[in-house]
C-alpha cells in the first residue's frame, strides 16, 4: 500500500511540474495581456492635501486618570507605602507624556512627508496636463509603469519624448527566459525532459519579444498623454567600433493609441499582430531574429 501511495505521489508531483511548465511558457507570450490603470491626472492635479489629526495626550490622560484615582489603603498609609506609589505614578505620568510627544513627532514627520508626495504629484499632474514632455520619464517612474516587465528580467527605458509621442527601449536581459528544453509527461505519467524543437523554441521567442513591445506600448499609454509609441526591443551587446554595450535591435515598432486600443489583446498572436503597425523585423522560424535598425518616432516611412 505504501508502495502504491508513494507511486501515486510522484506521478501526482510530474503533473504538476508539467503543467507548471506549460503555464510558464503560456505566461511568457502573456505578457500583454496585463496593464496598469489608466492614470487620469486632472484628478492628482485637483486633489487637497493630506489632512492633519495630531495624536492628542491619550498616554498622559490615562497616567493621569490612574493616577487621581489612586486610594491607598490604612496599611500603606501606615508605612508610607502610598507615597511610594504616588511617586510612581507620577514617573508614569512623565513616561506617558514623553510617549505622547513621541507620538506627535512622528505624527508631524509622516503628515510632513505625505504633504511632499501630494505636493510633488500634484506638480507632476498639472505638468502631465500640459503635456511637458521633460516630465514623462518621472510620471513613468512614479507610476511603476514596468515594474510587472522587470520580473521577465525585461529593462525599459524612456530615451526620448515629445509632447505627443515617446521612444522606449526594452532590453531582454535574460537569454534563458525562454527554456531550450521542454518538459512532458510521459504515457506512464512520468517526466520527460529533452531539447525543444528549434522551430517551437523561436516561435516561443517571437512570441514573448512581441508581447513585451506590446505591453510597454500600453503600460505607457495607460501613464503618458501621447498618441505614439515606438519601442525597439532587443539584448545589449558590444559595439566593437566603440567598445561599448549598447542596444542591438532585433524588434522596432511604431504603436499608435488607437491602433492598440482597437486590438483583442486576450485573443491575438502576438507575432501576427504587429502586422497593425509599422514596424521591422527580420525573423526565420529556425533561425531566430536578424538585426534591424531602431525606430525613431519622427519617421514618416517605415518598410518592414
Amino acid at each position: 500500500m505504501a508502495a502504491l501511495h508513494a507511486k501515486q505521489a510522484e506521478k501526482l508531483c510530474a503533473a504538476n511540474e508539467a503543467s507548471q511548465f506549460q503555464n510558464y511558457l503560456e505566461l511568457l507570450v502573456s505578457v500583454h495581456k496585463d496593464c496598469g490603470d489608466a492614470w487620469d491626472w486632472s484628478v492628482h492635479a485637483q486633489a487637497g492635501p493630506p489632512p492633519f489629526s495630531p495624536p492628542g495626550n491619550r498616554h498622559e490622560a490615562a497616567a493621569l486618570a490612574e493616577m487621581h484615582g489612586y486610594k491607598p489603603g490604612f496599611f500603606e498609609k501606615l508605612f508610607g507605602g502610598d507615597q511610594k506609589r504616588l511617586g510612581w505614578l507620577g514617573h508614569a505620568v512623565e513616561r506617558a507624556r514623553a510617549t505622547d510627544q513621541a507620538e506627535h513627532a512622528e505624527a508631524v514627520r509622516q503628515h510632513q512627508a505625505a504633504h511632499a508626495f501630494w505636493d510633488g504629484r500634484r506638480t507632476l499632474a498639472t505638468r502631465m496636463l500640459a503635456r511637458d514632455a521633460s516630465a514623462y520619464g518621472e510620471a513613468l517612474e512614479q507610476a511603476a509603469a514596468f515594474e510587472e516587465l522587470s520580473t521577465f528580467r525585461t529593462r525599459v527605458l524612456l530615451i526620448a519624448a515629445d509632447a505627443d509621442a515617446g521612444t522606449l527601449s526594452c532590453q531582454l536581459m535574460d537569454d534563458e527566459i525562454v527554456p531550450r528544453e521542454e518538459v512532458k509527461l510521459t504515457s506512464s505519467g512520468k517526466l520527460s525532459t529533452k531539447a525543444m524543437a528549434v522551430s517551437r523554441y523561436w516561435t516561443l521567442y517571437q512570441d514573448h519579444v512581441c508581447s513585451c513591445a506590446l505591453r510597454v506600448a500600453n503600460e505607457t499609454f495607460a501613464v503618458l498623454p501621447v498618441s505614439r509609441v515606438v519601442t525597439n526591443v532587443g539584448v545589449a551587446r558590444t559595439n566593437t567600433s566603440t567598445g561599448h554595450r549598447e542596444l542591438a535591435t532585433f524588434l522596432a515598432v511604431h504603436f499608435t493609441r488607437q491602433g492598440v486600443g482597437a486590438l483583442n489583446l486576450g485573443s491575438i498572436d502576438p507575432s501576427d499582430s504587429m502586422k497593425n503597425f509599422p514596424h521591422r523585423m527580420k525573423f526565420k522560424k529556425n533561425t531566430g531574429f536578424e538585426l534591424v535598425e531602431p525606430m525613431t518616432a519622427d519617421e514618416q516611412w517605415v518598410t518592414t
